[in-house]
């Protein structure tokens, strides 16, 4: 029997226990609501050395998919992966005169890097799958249903996956468009929100102390942490400053990074008066 809203075609969708690893705050709220939302069971750590002792501890009790951001302090998501692929090879070797099953985990990239040839070296790392970031819900689903269906033959796999998927368009920051990013879920932008617009002044700070103490890798990282958060309100201005101070941080040039900081400070002074409406006032719908 399907649901009203289900197409009768559609293949069908499994319910996971999925271990989510992001070390940003807002990143990881946003993601864990999302997959609720989808009836998941969700764990979260804020590092690769937090989701490999999670994976050890409940191997009895086996994730069926782990999200795994890239750049994470601690151990990244690239090392842990590296460390969970490791620990597989060795059980396989350790269980293979008992003909034990190997065991796989899949795991999916997440990343804010969408550049060309990322997804190949992820897979290439052991990883099994990959999403851009900012999260889409939708993108998000298939991709979890397709890669675990690749380990799970009793179900096909989805007929579209993040290969086929269209990126959607950055649509600005105004009310309307910040709750459609956010599947019409009015709380959810709230306490996002809100938890953003804590959050940024110390982001903010980060920022400015490394541009004035010419901390080309303090930028690169405290621009990237930063563009993760706004990034999930499409925000195409504070966004795209965010990218140019990232990007002269990890240049290890800093030319221009006190104006592009100056112009990024004026997005979020705008930015931020949105969202502290939205947290407060009823949102009203057009008719």
């Amino acid at each position: 029997m399907t649901t009203p809203h289900q197409d009768p075609k559609e293949a069908p969708r499994r319910k996971f226990r999925i271990l989510l690893t992001e070390d940003n705050l807002v990143n990881r709220v946003l993601a864990q609501k999302l997959l609720q939302k989808n009836d998941h069971i969700v764990i979260s750590a804020s590092n690769g050395k937090e989701a490999t002792a999670l994976w050890n501890e409940n191997r009895s009790c086996q994730f069926d998919v782990i999200l795994m951001d890239i750049q994470m302090p601690v151990m990244d998501g690239l090392q842990a992966t590296d460390y969970i692929r490791a620990q597989e090879k060795a059980f396989r070797s350790d269980t293979a005169a008992k003909q034990t099953a190997a065991p796989h985990i899949p795991i999916i990239a997440m990343t804010a890097h969408a550049m060309k040839g990322d997804r190949e070296r992820y897979l290439a790392g052991g990883m099994d799958g990959y999403i851009s970031k900012p999260i889409n819900s939708a993108e998000l689903e298939q991709v979890i249903q397709s890669v675990v269906a690749k380990f799970s033959p009793e179900i096909p796999s989805p007929a579209a996956t993040s290969e086929n998927i269209q990126e959607s368009k950055p649509m600005g920051f105004e009310e309307a468009q910040i709750i459609a990013r956010f599947d019409g879920d009015l709380e959810l932008v709230r306490e996002l929100a809100g938890m953003f617009i804590e959050e940024c002044p110390k982001y903010l700070n980060d920022m400015s102390e490394a541009v004035r103490a010419g901390d080309a890798h303090a930028l690169e990282r405290s621009a990237h942490t930063f563009k993760g958060s706004v990034g999930n309100f499409s925000t195409v201005g504070a966004h795209e400053s965010a990218l140019k101070l990232e990007t002269l941080g990890k240049s290890g040039d800093l030319t221009g990074a006190s104006e592009i900081l100056n112009l990024l400070q004026e997005q979020l002074a705008q930015f931020t008066q949105v969202l502290a409406r939205m947290t407060k006032d009823p949102v009203r719908h057009s008719a």
